[in-house]
C-alpha cells in the first residue's frame, strides 16, 4: 500500500476489503496513496449554504458574525470555521442557511434551476438539494419533491418550511407512478440516487457496515437504473436531467451513465468543465471517453467528500410533445366560502401581514396557499401542497410555523424583536415563556417573533407574559 505507515494501514483495514482492493486496482499507486490517506484523515468538513429566498449572499456575509471561506463550485456555499456550531445560531432557526456538505451542493448547481420552471427532485429527502433548487427558483414555478420513503418526508417538510418555500408539492410515490402522470413535463429533473455511499465513509464510519450488508454497488445499480428510466420519461424536450451519487463506484457512476445513453439515444451529455474543484470523470474505467464529461469530487484533491454528477440534456425531437397545458388540479375547482377564511384575513390585519399571491384551499382544518401552477395530482400520495398557512378552528385562525418562516424580513407591525446575540432569543427557541414590558405591545394577541428582523415563529401576548408558540419539535436543545 505504497508509503502508508502502520497506523494508516490499520485504519484502511477497517474499510471493506473489497472496496480497498478495487480502488487500488483502479488507481495509479501515487494517486491511490493520496486518496486513501484523505479517506482516513481525522477531519470533518463543515459548511453552510445561504438561503437567497431570505437574504442575499452579500448581506449574509455582513450580518453573520464569523469569517467564512467560499466553496469554489457554489456561490452560496461557505466553509465554516473549525469548532463553530452553526446549528446553535438563531439564524439557523430563521432559515437563513442550510448546513450541507460542500460536495453535496454540486448537483443543485449543475441542474441550473431558474425562476418559473417546472422542476422535479425525484429522491428529495431530507431536503438539502430541494431547498437549494427552491432558492434558485425564487418562489416562481412549480417544484415537485418526491421521496419513496414516507418516514423521510417528515424531515423534508421541516426543511422546506424552514427555508420559506411556497411553491413546492411534496409527494410520496413510486417514480413509475410519477412518470405515468408527468410524461415530458419537467424542465429539469434531479436524481440524487440511493447509492453505496463510499464517498461518505470518512464522514460516517457506520456506512462501511451498511456497505457490507445492504449497499454494495451490485445492490444499488438496478434501483438506480430504474430511477433513471423513470426520470427520462418526465424530462421535456430540451430539458435537463442531473444524476448524482456520493460514491466512487464506477458501476454506479460512469457505468450507469454509459448504459443510460445506450438505452436513451435522445439524451446526450453536457460537459462539466471549467468548474473549480471539479475533476473530470474516468471514462477509461468504462471504456468510453465521452464519460470524461461527467464530474467528480475527490477528497484527496479538494475540501469535500466524494461526489459524482452527470448532466444530460434531452434532444428537442419531433414526436416528443412537451406538456405545456396540463390538466388543472381539482384543487382549483373548490369554491372556498369567503366566510371560511375571514378568521385568517382578520389575523393578517391584526399582525400586519399580506398574502397576495396564490389560491386558498382547505383540507380539514388546514388552510393552504397553493402554487400558482398546479397540475392534476389525482392518484398520487400528496403529503403537502404549497404553503401551510395554519388551521381554522371554530371561527379562529391558528398560524403555522411555515407561515412565519415564509414572511419577509421586517414584515408585520406586531413584532417582538429579539437580537441574535441576546439571551431572550435563546429562551424563545427553547420554548420558554418570556416576560414583556406591556408598554412595548399594549394589546393582547398574536405576535411575530423576529431576530435581527428575520421571522422565527409566533407567540401570544397574555398580560405581561409572552406565551411561546415555537413548535416543540423545532426547539433548540
Amino acid at each position: 500500500m505504497g508509503d502508508l505507515d502502520e497506523g494508516e494501514r490499520d485504519e484502511i483495514m477497517k474499510l471493506p476489503q473489497e472496496f480497498v482492493e478495487r480502488m487500488q486496482g483502479l488507481m495509479e499507486e501515487e494517486e491511490y496513496s493520496g486518496f486513501i490517506k484523505a479517506l482516513k484523515a481525522k477531519v470533518r468538513i463543515h459548511s453552510l449554504r445561504v438561503n437567497t429566498l431570505k437574504i442575499s449572499v452579500e448581506d449574509f456575509l455582513v450580518s453573520f458574525p464569523y469569517e467564512l471561506e467560499s466553496v469554489p463550485w457554489c456561490r452560496q456555499g461557505f466553509y465554516l470555521p473549525k469548532g463553530l456550531k452553526a446549528s446553535r445560531h438563531p439564524y439557523y432557526y430563521a432559515g437563513l442557511y442550510y448546513l450541507q456538505d460542500p460536495s453535496a451542493m454540486l448537483p443543485g448547481v449543475v441542474l441550473t434551476p431558474t425562476s418559473g420552471e417546472r422542476i422535479l427532485d425525484l429522491c428529495a429527502a431530507p431536503g438539502g438539494k430541494s431547498t437549494q433548487i427552491a432558492a434558485a427558483m425564487g418562489g416562481k414555478g412549480l417544484l415537485v419533491l418526491n421521496d419513496i420513503n414516507p418516514k423521510r418526508t417528515k424531515a423534508l417538510i421541516k426543511n422546506v418550511e424552514n427555508f420559506g418555500v411556497r411553491n413546492a408539492v411534496i409527494t410520496n410515490n413510486d417514480p413509475g407512478d410519477l412518470a405515468d402522470l408527468f410524461p415530458a413535463y419537467f424542465d429539469r429533473v434531479l436524481i440524487d440516487a440511493p447509492c453505496s455511499g463510499e464517498g461518505m465513509f470518512r464522514r460516517e464510519a457506520r456506512l462501511t457496515t451498511a456497505w457490507r450488508r445492504n449497499f454494495h454497488p451490485t445492490c444499488c445499480v438496478p434501483q438506480q437504473r430504474a430511477l433513471l428510466d423513470s426520470a427520462a420519461q418526465m424530462v421535456a424536450p430540451g430539458g435537463r436531467l442531473v444524476y448524482s451519487t456520493c460514491t466512487f463506484s464506477p458501476e454506479e457512476n460512469e457505468g450507469q451513465v454509459s448504459e443510460f445513453l445506450k438505452r436513451h439515444p435522445d439524451f446526450y451529455l453536457l460537459p462539466l468543465s471549467g468548474i473549480q474543484g471539479i475533476s473530470p470523470g474516468r471514462g477509461e474505467w468504462s471504456g468510453d471517453r465521452r464519460l470524461d464529461q461527467v464530474g467528480r469530487i475527490w477528497p484527496h484533491l479538494t475540501r469535500g467528500e466524494g461526489q459524482f454528477a452527470a448532466v444530460f440534456e434531452r434532444e428537442d425531437r419531433r414526436g416528443v410533445e412537451k406538456k405545456t397545458d396540463p390538466a388543472r388540479s381539482p384543487f382549483f375547482a373548490q369554491g372556498l366560502n369567503k366566510q371560511e377564511i375571514i378568521p385568517f384575513m382578520d389575523f393578517c390585519a391584526e399582525v400586519g401581514i399580506e398574502i397576495q399571491e396564490g389560491r386558498f384551499y382547505t383540507s380539514g382544518e388546514e388552510l393552504l396557499l397553493l402554487p400558482e401552477e398546479l397540475p392534476d395530482l389525482s392518484g398520487l400520495n400528496v403529503i403537502r401542497c404549497g404553503l401551510l398557512l395554519g388551521k381554522l378552528r371554530s371561527g379562529r385562525f391558528v398560524p403555522s410555523q411555515a407561515l412565519a418562516l415564509a414572511l419577509n424580513k421586517e414584515t408585520g407591525h406586531r413584532r417582538l424583536e429579539l437580537p441574535s446575540d441576546s439571551w431572550e432569543v435563546l429562551k424563545y427557541l427553547r420554548g420558554e415563556t418570556l416576560l414583556l414590558d406591556e408598554r412595548i405591545l399594549p394589546e393582547k394577541g398574536w405576535i411575530l417573533v423576529t431576530t435581527d428582523g428575520f421571522p422565527l415563529g409566533w407567540a401570544k401576548r397574555l398580560g405581561g407574559l409572552i406565551k411561546n408558540n415555537y413548535p416543540a419539535a423545532w426547539r433548540m436543545l
